[in-house]
């Protein structure tokens, strides 16, 4: 056997010359692959960046132009608007020439009426205007005006033929004439007049106690307190306790609630009559009247000037007279109107 020796067991093998050519191949193509790899990572970063700046471009691009397009849309509203502004206008303005249109072919034919023709319009109109005076005021005076002026221009057509318009008109203004005439407006003014006063009329028995100079109670400084106790005991005592002499025969006795609520019942009296009296309703007229009066005599003071001055009026104003009918001119428009359709039928 071969012995071993100490030299021999510490001996290392060592690499052979193909070993060391892989290992550098191997390595080779790891710096290879790393530089690959870093050309590979620079280019993606620049292509990135390229696409980075193009979509930013392209975003600029579309901001500018949605602008542009926003600012067209403003554009063509606003001439939208003003376009509609230019038809309402022109409507407006077609709607006006066709009024006026109208207008002047009515004129026209007013105008190619024969002056008979209006003559008996105005003449109408006349008795339409006096109609209303009676219907819805009684104004008996203004009618007959109104009356007298169509039969005076119906007067002096010579070449009309209206003898039975001017019959109906003369029965009308004779019928007229026969009414008693009511001053409506001046009988109005008398109630409201008296209205205004009703407040200040004076009561048989005053609202107040007016009290004489020797009744006022004054308590003198230099009294004691026994002495002003007892003035001041005998003063409330005289108070509990008072006679009045009344000279009408049996006057009544009213709270001041009770004066306030009478004076404004005969205000209402007052209003109604005049009320009545444009109703040209004499039952009530008269009836208020007189029911005013009796208010009048029982409690307010008889002696006194102003309550006997109305006490008079009211007594003036029952006695006039006031037709209850309301008049009327209704022959006479009937016979206006009958000449009108005549005179159209000869037109025609």
């Amino acid at each position: 056997m071969e012995e071993l020796t100490p030299h021999s067991a510490l001996r290392v093998p060592q690499p052979s010359a193909g070993l060391g050519s892989v290992h550098l191949i191997v390595l080779a193509i790891a710096v290879v692959s790393l530089a690959l790899a870093l050309w590979s990572l620079l280019a993606s970063r620049d292509t990135e960046q390229s696409l980075t700046q193009s979509l930013g471009s392209k975003l600029a691009e579309q901001n500018v132009a949605q602008k542009q397009t926003a600012a067209q849309v403003e554009t063509l509203a606003k001439d939208l608007r003003e376009s509609q502004n230019r038809v309402s206008q022109l409507e407006g303005k077609l709607a006006e020439f066709q009024g006026q249109r109208v207008a002047m072919e009515e004129m026209y034919r007013e105008l190619a009426r024969a002056p008979d023709d209006w003559l008996l319009a105005e003449i109408e109109q006349t008795l339409n205007i006096a109609s209303r005076e009676l219907t819805l005021a009684g104004n008996v005076r203004a009618a007959l005006i109104g009356l007298q002026a169509a039969d005076q221009r119906l007067a002096r057509a010579d070449k009309l033929q209206v003898v039975q318009l001017r019959r109906a008109i003369t029965q009308d203004m004779e019928r007229l004439k026969a009414l008693p005439l009511v001053d409506t407006q001046g009988v109005s003014v008398k109630l409201d007049n008296l209205m205004s006063l009703v407040p200040t009329l004076p009561l048989a028995v005053p609202d107040a106690i007016v009290q004489s100079p020797r009744e006022v109670h004054a308590s003198d400084a230099n009294d004691n307190i026994v002495v002003r106790f007892g003035k001041d005991l005998w003063h409330e005592l005289k108070q509990l306790i008072r006679i009045r002499e009344l000279d009408s025969g049996d006057p009544a006795l009213l709270s001041p609630q009770q004066s306030y609520f009478l004076r404004e019942n005969l205000k209402l009296r007052l209003l109604s009559a005049r009320t009545a009296l444009i109703a040209r309703d004499e039952t009530n007229y008269k009836e208020d009247l007189k029911l005013a009066r009796e208010m009048l005599t029982k409690y307010f003071d008889p002696k006194a000037k102003v309550n006997t001055n109305a006490l008079a009026l009211l007594k003036q104003l029952a006695e006039n007279p006031l037709s209850i009918s309301s008049p009327d001119i209704t022959a006479s428009l009937a016979a206006v109107r009958t000449a009108r359709a005549a005179r159209e039928r000869q037109g025609r």
